[in-house]
């Protein structure tokens, strides 16, 4: 992050620049950021989530705008698309506009950050004006639900898949998959560090696990692609680790 007043490159959450000696935030100081869903369908599995800070959580779709205010300083945004999710770190000292889609030929979440300081030009008044500020769908304090457990206790997708004659639910999280059969409940857990290789075929998912263990899962064609780069790049940063 840079000093607001000289420039210099600082840690992220330092209250003074280390070169000049300044504040780097005025405390009290709040401002507006807009954040822009671009894209025409309006189908609600397209909605994107956005975590700020852990503390909020808001939802919105292809076409629509939120907007809301915080103090300044650094602040923390997660946007998610199903099981895709990227992490923002914005400086907090002036009005920010972000235009964010989730882009259908990478799989990717895009976003464009543009920081609005002077807000006596025209182009930059009509960005805000007539703006609403938005209610998040849930924060920590209302205590309906922990922020931090949406995003790391739950999986990050369910999709249906089968394994053999067993039709059932591949549940997909940050560190494992687990695979419940629908005819007798059961739950094969699959650890991202004991799986050696994953290979692709015909539609079909293989881990290749410590011991000469091998798991297949037969997937829908429209989750494929996705699934299988989540699953391989959760395997290998998890094994970069050991």
């Amino acid at each position: 992050m840079k000093c607001p007043n000289c420039g210099g490159q600082i840690k992220t959450n330092m209250n003074f620049c280390p070169f000049c000696g300044k504040k780097v935030f005025e405390e009290g100081e709040e401002f507006l950021v807009k954040i822009t869903c671009q894209g025409q369908r309006d189908d609600e599995r397209n909605t994107m989530k956005i975590f700020v800070d852990d503390e909020k959580l808001y939802e919105v779709k292809p076409g629509e705008t939120i907007c809301f205010s915080a103090k300044a300083g650094f602040h923390s945004l997660k946007f998610r698309h199903k099981i895709r999710s990227k992490i923002i770190q914005i400086q907090l000292n002036s009005n920010y506009v972000i235009r964010t889609f989730y882009n259908t030929l990478t799989s990717l979440i895009e976003t464009s950050v543009q920081g609005i300081e002077d807000m006596d030009d025209p182009d930059n008044k009509a960005e805000f004006e007539n703006i609403c500020i938005s209610e998040p769908v849930l924060t920590s304090e209302n205590k309906k639900w922990d922020i931090s457990n949406i995003d790391n206790d739950g999986p990050d997708y369910e999709i249906k898949a089968s394994s053999g004659f067993k039709e059932g639910i591949l549940s997909l999280f940050a560190e494992r998959c687990e695979f419940r059969s629908d005819s007798d409940m059961k739950v094969d857990v699959t650890e991202y560090k004991n799986v050696l290789k994953i290979s692709k075929k015909m539609g079909s998912i293989a881990f290749e696990c410590g011991g000469k263990i091998r798991k297949v899962y037969s997937i829908p064609k429209d989750s494929y692609n996705e699934v299988l780069a989540y699953l391989t790049n959760h395997v290998e940063a998890i094994n970069a680790d050991y």
